[in-house]
């Protein structure tokens, strides 16, 4: 839980399928609740002003704007959000890359969905304000 209220998670995938997996996941988790969703990293930018959440997930391979194109912006629109990259890009050198940007964590698609929300509470609890390297695989 974040606080006494839930943090608000807005979702960013060009995937529908992708968007309602993620929701599934996060919607009963204790503390967590879908605020929104984008298909693009232009959308992302727009829904992360307008509602600014708590935390973003973000993939990086999205149309339009690219999810490591958008990431910047997304720190300077909501900078008290915790952006958990997401994406299908395994490798050290991408998640070392999106924390440089400013993401808090990096999860390849397909983590166990306890690891998913047991990086979100990671994020969440970072009192510091420096992003960290926290888990990328189930």
């Amino acid at each position: 839980m974040y606080g006494d209220a839930e943090a608000g998670v807005l979702i960013c995938d060009d995937n529908d399928s992708m968007r309602a997996l993620l929701g599934a996941v996060v919607g009963p988790s204790s503390g967590l609740r879908v605020i929104g969703e984008a298909c693009d990293g232009n959308d992302a930018v727009a829904q992360a002003t307008l509602l600014q959440p708590d935390v973003i997930l973000l993939d990086l391979a999205m149309p339009v704007r690219s999810g490591l194109e958008a990431l910047p912006e997304l720190r300077r629109v909501a900078p008290d959000a915790r952006i958990i990259v997401f994406s299908g890009f395994a490798g050290t050198i991408v998640a070392e890359e999106v924390i440089a940007l400013g993401a808090a964590a990096y999860l390849e698609k397909g983590a166990d969905p306890d690891v998913i929300v047991a990086t979100i509470e990671q994020a969440l609890a970072q009192t510091n304000g420096l992003p960290s390297l926290l888990p990328t695989r189930a």
